[in-house]
């Protein structure tokens, strides 16, 4: 199996960056699946109240990469699945983050020790003419074939209402406020475009409104469903990715789906309800 891409573009790079960022701070670890036209990352969270979220992005190759290829397990199996600790991540983060200036990003599978590796090799320039290359390697494990099935990508769901949520930052603050009275909220939205979010507790009941929100689609009235706070900020928290627009579906006391949509990335987090256990 093998594996390059290359990236010079610096707008490209922040978005990788970015996106990279939100996968390893949404789980333990991490699935990278790459194919000829997409790289997907895919967080399955700890079993938590409810159930496992499931956290899933999409990225245009042709989007982030000048340059790109790869073989995968084989010509019928074209692809290559890899597994890496979210935390083994952190100091290649730390190193693009502070590199705003890089001349280009290389990405390549390779083998370290006897053990598969990701090594990103960062060129950034210096004060003289010449460059610096640094390099990290991100140990990884080779995902068999038998368990590739274990990481399809989620069936579109047919939600009973679809809104746009309004902006992050907003939406963000104010379950941040909420998650100080209580551990899990009630999502409520109606085809009206009105969205509720409601804690309550022996001594407190808060709702908050967002209304004449865009409805995508609708197949009932309104729809409910309890899900985690901890978990909805968790999720929040990375409005810095400036997708173009978030859809939020909901599955009457079922899930609550969180779809970032933009031209070059698709990202989607599955938030079961509680109730459904």
């Amino acid at each position: 199996m093998k594996f390059r891409g290359k990236m010079i573009d610096p707008n490209c790079i922040k978005q990788f960056i970015g996106i990279l960022g939100c996968m390893t701070k949404l789980g333990k670890s991490c699935i990278l699946r790459i194919t000829t036209t997409d790289l997907y990352f895919i967080v399955r969270e700890s079993q938590t109240i409810s159930a496992s979220p499931l956290i899933w992005c999409a990225l245009d190759e042709g989007h982030f990469f000048s340059e790109f290829g790869m073989e995968g397990l084989s010509t019928v199996d074209n692809e290559i699945y890899l597994e890496f600790v979210a935390e083994n991540v952190a100091r290649t983060l730390s190193a693009l983050k502070v590199s705003g200036t890089a001349k280009s990003v290389k990405i390549k599978l390779t083998k370290k020790l006897s053990s598969p590796c990701l090594t990103f090799e960062i060129d950034l320039p210096s004060g003289t003419n010449h460059s610096r290359l640094v390099v990290h390697d991100i140990p990884v494990n080779l995902v068999p074939r038998r368990l590739w099935n274990d990481y399809l990508e989620p069936e579109a769901m047919d939600p009973d209402i679809s809104v746009h949520l309004p902006q992050l930052r907003l939406m963000k603050s104010i379950v941040e406020r909420m998650k100080n009275l209580a551990n899990m909220a009630t999502v409520h939205v109606t085809s009206e475009g009105l969205l509720t979010l409601t804690v309550e507790t022996e001594a407190v009941s808060v709702t908050s409104h967002f209304d004449n929100l865009h409805v995508e689609k609708k197949k009932e009235e309104e729809a409910s469903v309890t899900i985690e706070l901890k978990r909805l900020s968790n999720f929040l928290g990375h409005e810095q990715l400036n997708p173009q627009k978030v859809v939020c579906d909901v599955l009457q006391s079922k899930l609550m789906h969180l779809n970032f949509l933009s031209d070059s990335y698709t990202l989607q987090y599955f938030l079961p309800g509680i109730n459904d256990q």
